[in-house]
């Protein structure tokens, strides 16, 4: 085989060139051809008219210049003629710059490739020019060789194996062969007969761009044009006739004789009753979409020379890390490389995009495994770069320039250091990942939509992706949109793939794409996950991305440079695709200085955006971009009331924060600092504030001292501990995390006020959650300790401050450990809510001293319960024998579900006596509520145990008759009550609901607020909203059927006892030869629980390893009797609401709990020896 054509320009000096120039100049895979028409002409090349590509040398070398930036490695030019005096002779010629990926060192790899193929009776001349990788070259020549092909390539370039194909099986059959993005361009002569032939193909996605038009003629007939392909529209430019220039769509070939022709053409795309999954013997598991993505990955590795990955920050490209990183790894080994690979980000300071990145690097290993390059700008840097982006571009499509903008300083920077990038582009046209797919009607509009903007990547997305890219000399791959990835994932039931707008909203499962989040949701090979906030942060388009803001930036600073008169004559300058803002009609003016009469090439969104040629109408965007950017934070930023165009320093999340997102106020310093100092998040740190020394972070265990963090558990751990104290659901952390985005950068009044706003939403919230009578109203309170003293308050409101207040409390171990002081007006913790930690000896609120009560235990010492009502009558008459005023508390279900036999009322509507229900655990029905308000009872509730909000969030339930006769009262006396020492160290006016406005005129605190009890309620409330439809009767029964069998699982093992179910609440004893574990060993066991203990016990079998790997978490132990504690399985919303939707996967659950009880008890020993 010989390489044939007259070569203008020698190799020598091409290599010259590209050596001179690589630091300095930039150039790409590009392709320029050109041929005579002598399929429609009748004089053949002797009478052809002035082309200047095919007559003029320096024509010829000048045009393949422009596309100089293509390609640094390899500049050739070549022309002749194909044809003989029996057929129609015709002028050839063909430019390439190359970007060496594959054999970069091979000088024969350079194109255009003029080979000569032996045939049957005579030889076939190729003349090929190609752009693009062919990730199965060695496969297509295989199978040419398997065919009987004997011809030898002459060089490892992947495209070399185009021309083989083609002598081998003709141009239709090569372009369905081919697996990778290419655009290419043959001609071919057959020696023996001078038949000439032309061919041109474009991959079937569109991820290379071909051009083609014909050249201007001399005369009114096109009979002499000749034709000319590019790889971009500004080589076409003066030499074509504008009105012929079109973009080959992608998945066509062209030949002059069938002109387009549809090659790529699946089921699923052109048939619009494709729906495969309707056929039960159609499977496709999610391990088969993972391994399809992972194939898709691994061939895109494919290259000669250094390449890196574009890491958005976005769910996508942290999908292409969470795979590639493994295999690089594993690549990079064999060769005895460690060297990190290289990833690219860019964005403003603080973005959404860049701080995402800065997490997901440090999730795969941090700088040892990851050299993290970012490209910060400001807009005001930017703009002057817009008019070299539209050249490069080639578009006037306002939604592509504005993510172009960012992209051009991405490649810029990462050409620095590679040829070669993975990017994450394509899944949201397989995964329905735009905000407005929530409003698609049906999973076959989800489907169709689909199908409807893949067809558009050729021209937005992937148009984008080469145009930034190659304009660098750097080429992207797009794994996601690999052919076989895409068949398998587009076979899928849609109703996968639909969008829950609520689940938008809230951030939580549901939301777009969250088939593929939860795809990726586990470790790669190398144990490393997406970060949460990463993997489940709101779509962004990347000008989005970049910074909340930046859009808007951009568009008021190009509008102010277009007058309203040419606004008003827009229709009349441009009247095809007329620009309907200023910002489009900019970006038109810049791109017809460039390309005047190829305005028709561009194909522009329906609507002038994606969303607008759905078939359903959506709100989330308009032409201008995405309505309500404040969707698109995540807790991984910092301050954003800086905005991200500050110059403000901001450090990760796992360092303390300069400047938080919301400002920290004062008092809330400490648990702010211990938390990010853990390593959590701005906005996880903001969830422990405003509460007591129990929400504080211990940096050295980075928990609570619950043991517990505020995030949410893994997937594959089991959490049967709302008794106790919860971590925050997934479900709660995303409602919490909507609300802390609202918040965001507010300070002092505004701040204040938007919190006033977020509680009286809540309130009202709760009332309906609730079903409260009407004139019911609510206080909230930082826990259901705190709430203990609004009782006092009320009373002393009720009587004044000259009777005698006592307090009953029952239950008193069961109940939480500060409920005791607090009911006569102590403190109970280090730290108040709005105060931080205490300073000096004081025990007592201010306003609050002289206050008298008892205390009654839940059980005797061997764990009989004591009859408290009877206690709390004796105690009633004997306050009343002596003048005083009672609170009589009663308990609705202690830490082991205890209930009070009997729930005293309030006394002629509190001015006798004042009941209190303290039903803190939230494991009640609508009926025993409205009981015991219609007995003007105060009811104490709490959303963060059965609702499963983080610790804690608290309320009181006021009875109207009391509300009634607190509404418009003054507020109660000694007016220190209402100081920083006493109620104002706990609440401000924004707690206090109407019937207590004169409470909040003296706590007042304008300048306070306690966000974090916000967030709890809000995480709190998401809880009871799930639960919202279902009716009580429904809920009881599973309860009750929950409870049943959970004890029958406890009482199966030998050492396990299900000592006492209550409802929701099961309590296991534990046994230790004869006798029970102690309450210091359960507290070893607690904590065992939630641990991966299977090594330390050898002796343990198979399946006993299996349970004690597992990690769970219970309810914390409780001192019953003196001859043992209990631990507790206690169901919370979350395992009730998974219990009605799936028993048995709850059960399962269940079952490894009990389990790992049982393993941990009878091997108790051995792991106490073993020091953990």
């Amino acid at each position: 085989m010989l390489r044939l054509g007259s070569v203008l320009g020698s190799r020598q000096l091409a290599r010259k060139g590209a050596a001179a120039t690589r630091t300095t100049k930039r150039e790409m895979c590009g392709l320029l051809a050109a041929i005579d028409d002598v399929w429609t002409q009748r004089g053949g090349a002797s009478h052809a008219p002035s082309v200047p590509l095919l007559s003029d040398a320096d024509s010829l070398r000048n045009t393949t210049k422009i596309l100089h930036h293509r390609g640094p490695d390899g500049y050739q030019v070549s022309s002749g003629t194909v044809g003989n005096s029996s057929s129609t002779p015709a002028r050839w010629s063909m430019g390439h710059t190359r970007l060496a990926i594959v054999d970069p060192s091979n000088r024969f790899a350079d194109m255009p490739f003029n080979l000569e193929f032996p045939t049957e009776g005579g030889k076939k001349i190729v003349h090929l020019a190609a752009n693009g990788e062919i990730y199965n070259h060695n496969e297509v020549y295989d199978e040419c060789v398997k065919t009987g092909w004997d011809t030898p390539k002459i060089s490892g370039s992947d495209c070399e194996s185009i021309a083989h194909a083609y002598a081998k099986f003709g141009g239709p059959k090569t372009a369905a062969m081919l697996d990778g993005m290419f655009a290419f361009v043959i001609f071919e002569e057959d020696a023996q007969t001078g038949k000439v032939k032309a061919f041109a193909a474009r991959d079937p996605v569109g991820i290379k761009p071909l051009y083609y038009g014909r050249t201007k003629c001399s005369n009114s007939s096109d009979d002499a044009a000749a034709y000319v392909f590019s790889s971009e529209l500004k080589a076409l430019v003066g030499h074509c006739d504008p009105n012929t220039v079109v973009a080959v769509p992608p998945g066509h070939y062209w030949t002059p004789e069938e002109g387009l022709v549809c090659y790529y053409n699946p089921e699923w795309l052109r048939n619009d009753d494709y729906a495969p999954w309707e056929d039960e013997s159609h499977k496709v598991t999610d391990d088969d979409v993972r391994e399809a993505f992972s194939k898709a990955v691994k061939k895109r590795m494919m290259a000669d020379v250094d390449y890196g990955f574009f890491l958005s920050g976005g769910v996508d490209s942290c999908i292409v890390a969470h795979d590639l990183l493994p295999f690089w790894r594993e690549e990079r080994a064999a060769i005895g490389d460690d060297r990190p690979i290289s990833t690219y980000t860019v964005g403003m300071e603080n973005s959404p995009d860049v701080m995402a990145a800065k997490a997901m690097v440090d999730a795969l290993g941090g700088e040892k495994r990851v050299q993290h390059n970012i490209r910060s700008f400001t807009p005001d840097e930017v703009f002057d770069l817009i008019p070299k982006t539209v050249y490069h571009m080639e578009t006037y499509e306002a939604e592509l320039i504005r993510s172009a903008i960012p992209n051009w300083l991405l490649a810029e920077r990462a050409a620095q250091d590679v040829k070669m990038v993975l990017t994450g582009e394509g899944a949201d046209e397989l995964f329905a990942g735009y905000l407005y797919f929530q409003d698609a009607p049906s999973p076959r509009h989800v489907q169709n939509e689909l199908r409807r903007i893949y067809g558009m990547l050729g021209n937005i997305n992937l148009h984008r992706t080469d145009r930034m890219t190659m304009a660098h000399g750097l080429e992207a791959r797009v794994p996601f949109l690999d052919t076989e990835f895409t068949r398998l994932v587009m076979s899928i039931d849609p109703a996968r793939k639909m969008v829950d707008r609520e689940a938008v909203l809230t951030n939580s499962r549901g939301r777009e794409k969250t088939f593929l989040r939860e795809l990726f949701e586990g470790p790669n090979d190398n144990g490393d996950s997406i970060p949460r906030p990463v993997l489940w942060r709101a779509k962004a388009m990347q000008c989005e991305g970049v910074g909340e803001d930046w859009v808007s930036i951009l568009q008021r600073k190009v509008s102010s440079l277009v007058s309203d008169a040419e606004m008003a004559d827009a229709h009349i300058t441009y009247p095809v695709n007329t620009p309907h803002t200023k910002e489009e009609l900019y970006y038109r003016r810049l791109y017809d200085e460039n390309f005047h009469g190829l305005e028709h090439v561009v194909k522009p969104w329906e609507g002038g955006g994606r969303a607008m040629g759905a078939a359903w109408k959506s709100d989330m965007y308009t032409r201008e971009g995405l309505k309500n950017t404040n969707l698109l934070s995540h807790s991984l930023q910092q301050k954003a009331a800086f905005s991200t165009t500050s110059t403000r320093s901001f450090s990760t999340a796992a360092q303390i924060a300069e400047g938080p997102a919301i400002a920290v106020q004062h008092f809330d310093l400490e648990a702010y600092n211990a938390a990010v100092e853990s390593g959590y998040s701005a906005f996880e740190a903001s969830l422990t504030l405003g509460g007591d020394d129990r929400s504080l972070i211990k940096t050295d265990v980075r928990t609570n001292k619950y043991h517990i963090k505020p995030v949410p558990i893994e997937s594959t751990s089991v959490f049967r501990g709302s008794c106790t104290g919860n971590p925050p659901t997934q479900r709660g952390y995303d409602a919490a995390m909507e609300l802390f985005a609202k918040l965001e950068g507010l300070e002092g009044k505004d701040l204040c006020s938007a919190v006033q706003d977020v509680y009286d939403d809540q309130r009202s919230r709760l009332s309906a959650l609730l079903n409260l009578p009407e004139g019911t109203e609510v206080v909230l309170c930082p826990s259901g300790s705190d709430a203990e003293y609004i009782p006092i308050a009320i009373a002393r409101a009720l009587k004044g401050d000259d009777v005698h207040i006592t307090n009953g409390i029952t239950q008193l171990s069961e109940i939480g450990a500060g409920s005791a002081p607090a009911s006569v007006g102590k403190y109970f913790s280090t730290h108040v809510p709005l105060v931080g930690r205490l300073s000096g000896e004081r025990e007592v609120l201010s306003g609050f001293e002289n206050l008298g009560g008892i205390t009654v235990s839940a059980r005797d010492n061997e764990g009989s319960v004591i009859d408290a009502a009877a206690e709390m009558d004796k105690f009633a008459e004997e306050a009343f024998a002596r003048g005083a005023y009672p609170i009589i508390h009663g308990v609705f279900g202690g830490k082991t579900g205890l209930r009070d036999s009997k729930l005293a009322p309030s006394l002629d509507g509190g001015d006798k006596s004042l009941s209190v229900v303290d039903a803190c655990q939230g494991r009640f029905s609508t009926d025993e509520l409205h009981e015991w308000l219609n007995q003007d009872s105060l009811v104490l509730f709490t959303a963060s145990k059965f609702y499963q909000a983080p610790p804690f969030c608290g309320a009181v339930l006021i009875p109207k008759a009391i509300a009634d006769k607190l509404r418009g009262s003054p507020a109660p006396r000694p007016h220190t009550m209402f100081d920083a020492e006493g109620l104002g160290g706990f609440l401000t006016e924004k707690e206090m609901p109407p019937c207590l406005q004169s409470w909040g005129e003296m706590l007042g605190q304008e300048r306070r607020s306690n966000v974090g009890l916000a967030l709890r309620w809000e995480a709190g409330l998401a809880g009871m909203e799930a639960l919202a439809h279902v009716p009580d009767d429904v809920r009881i029964a599973a309860v009750d059927n929950w409870a049943g069998t959970v004890s029958n699982m406890v009482n199966g093992e030998d050492n396990l006892d299900a000592w006492c179910t209550e409802r929701s609440i099961v309590s296991i004893r534990v046994q230790k030869g004869d006798g029970w574990l102690s309450m210091g060993e359960l507290r070893d066991l607690y904590r065992w629980m939630s641990m991966d203990v299977s090594g330390l016990v050898p002796d343990a079998t198979a399946e006993e390893k299996e349970a004690l790997s597992q990690a769970t978490y219970i309810g914390q132990p409780v001192h019953v009797s003196e001859s043992h504690a209990i631990v507790r399985i206690a169901l919370g919303v979350e395992s009730l609401v998974s219990y009605l939707d799936n028993s048995n996967t709850t059960l399962e659950e269940d079952q490894a709990v009990v389990k790992k009880l049982a393993a941990i008890g009878k091997h108790f020993a051995v792991l106490k020896d073993s020091g953990h």
